[in-house]
C-alpha cells in the first residue's frame, strides 16, 4: 500500500509530499519546494528514497529539488511540458523578492499514461493543464488516492492568472481527469487540507461535475 506523508515547505506553505511504499520502504519526493524539512522527515521514517517526481514547475513545487537531488543522489523525473517554468526559476524567484534558486536537471519525462512505480506500488500519470501547460496529476488507483498539486483544492481551483494559465483548460482538465475518478478518491491538494473527489465535484463553486 502507498503511504503519503504531506510535509508543508516554503512561505507558501506547500504540500510536498513522501511517497512511501509500506511493503519494501522504498520511497518518492513529489514537489519538493524546500529541501531541509523533506530531508528531515525521510530520515524520520528511516525510508529509501528513490526518485523525485513534481507535479509541474512553480518554484514552491520545485525550488528545493537541486538541493534534494544533490543529497539523495536519485534521478529527478519532470513534465517537459513545465521545463520553460524549471529552466526559469531563478527569474521566478525575483518576482517574489526570494534569492535566486538553481533549478535542478531533470533525468528525464513524466509522460501521460506512464506508471510511476514505488516499490510494489504504481501511480498513473495524468495531463491536468490550465494552472500551467504541463501540469500533471498522480493517481493510485489501489487505495483510490491522487497527488492533484495545484489544480484543486478543497474548496477551490488553481490560478490561472499567471503566465500560459488557462481556466478553460483546467476546467476541462478537474472535469474530465479528476471527477472522472471514484468519488471517494482522497486528493492530496498542493495546498491546505485533503478531500475527496465526491466532495468537490458535488460542491465545489468554481468546477462541478459535468
Amino acid at each position: 500500500m502507498l503511504e503519503i506523508h504531506e510535509i508543508p515547505v516554503t512561505p507558501f506553505q506547500q504540500n510536498c509530499t513522501l511517497l512511501v511504499c509500506s511493503e519494501t520502504g522504498a520511497a518518492a519526493v513529489c514537489d519538493c519546494g524546500d529541501a531541509d524539512p523533506v530531508l528531515h522527515k525521510i530520515e524520520q521514517l528511516g525510508v529509501k528514497v528513490e526518485q523525485i517526481i513534481a507535479t509541474h514547475g512553480h518554484l514552491d513545487h520545485v525550488g528545493g529539488t537541486h538541493e534534494l537531488k544533490l543529497a539523495l543522489e536519485v534521478p529527478f523525473w519532470f513534465p517537459s511540458g513545465d521545463l520553460w517554468l524549471l529552466e526559469g526559476i531563478s527569474e521566478q524567484a525575483r518576482m517574489y523578492g526570494l534569492p535566486p534558486l538553481t533549478p535542478a536537471i531533470p533525468d528525464g519525462d513524466l509522460p501521460i499514461g506512464v506508471d510511476v512505480k514505488i516499490g510494489n506500488c504504481s501511480l498513473e500519470v495524468r495531463h491536468c493543464p490550465g494552472h500551467t501547460p504541463g501540469h500533471i496529476v498522480f493517481y493510485d488507483a489501489a487505495a483510490q488516492q491522487a497527488v492533484v498539486g495545484d489544480v484543486l483544492f478543497q474548496g477551490s481551483i488553481g490560478r490561472t492568472d499567471f503566465e500560459r494559465g488557462s481556466l478553460p483548460e483546467l476546467t476541462k482538465s478537474i472535469q474530465q481527469q479528476l471527477y472522472t475518478l471514484p468519488g471517494q478518491t482522497v486528493v492530496h491538494c498542493g495546498h491546505g487540507p485533503t478531500t475527496t473527489i465526491a466532495h468537490e465535484a458535488a460542491t465545489n463553486p468554481f468546477v462541478r461535475s459535468v
